[in-house]
């Protein structure tokens, strides 16, 4: 059998142009931020859920904070009156009430991206990289509906799955097929099939942050 014999130099030469490539291929494609920080340009925390767009720090301009965590609705004259040392509420000293820290709606506030399933908040190899290189969120990222109303009605976007609550995932599920079934549907920009929510389940175009 005819054996070819490649110089040393050629060699190394090969091995040295391939690690080019690849790194020129992996260069070229972009890393999705899905799980980034963000914030929502508010000095106030919000009282449930939030999406907030445009969010100019994030590649698809979404902001969200999706845990479902809510204040007690106890008087309140300092933060340990709110909570037990987790940091997630604090005490609005001018109400005398507990609300949601600040701090802790930061921390839990992610970049995120519009979906159809779950696949489409996973990398899918390194010409399909959604998530952000570095992330808080510790168990993934799963599609679902986060508000309904609001600008993103009924619209699915990846959250972490940290801050997934199944029973409210549920709950909101129900509400927006009543809404599909009151109201019909419409196809979204993204080309997927939605609820058609009117405007009384929206707020006015020029308030960019939405509440669910």
């Amino acid at each position: 059998m005819l054996r070819i014999r490649m110089p040393n130099i050629l060699r190394t030469a090969s091995t040295i142009v391939g690690a080019l490539a690849l790194t020129s291929l992996m260069t070229a494609c972009p890393r999705g931020d899905v799980g980034a920080p963000c914030n929502h340009g508010s000095v106030d925390p919000p009282p449930a859920e939030l999406v907030t767009f445009p969010a100019l720090s994030c590649n698809d301009l979404l902001c969200v904070y999706a845990n479902d965590a809510e204040a007690p609705q106890i008087p309140c004259t300092q933060d340990t009156d709110c909570d037990m040392g987790e940091g997630k509420f604090a005490c609005n000293l001018q109400r005398g009430t507990c609300e949601l820290s600040l701090t802790f709606v930061l921390n839990k506030s992610m970049c995120s991206k519009r979906c159809t399933t779950t696949a489409d908040c996973e990398d899918g190899g390194i010409t399909d990289r959604v998530l952000a290189a570095e992330t808080k969120c510790q168990n993934g990222f799963t599609c679902q509906v986060v508000q309904s109303l609001g600008q993103f009605c009924c619209r699915k976007l990846c959250i972490c799955n940290d801050d997934f609550n199944e029973v409210n995932s549920e709950m909101l599920q129900a509400r927006c097929d009543e809404i599909a079934a009151d109201q019909g549907t419409e196809e979204d920009i993204d080309g997927s099939i939605v609820p058609r929510c009117n405007e009384e389940e929206t707020v006015p175009p020029v308030d960019m942050t939405t509440t669910g």
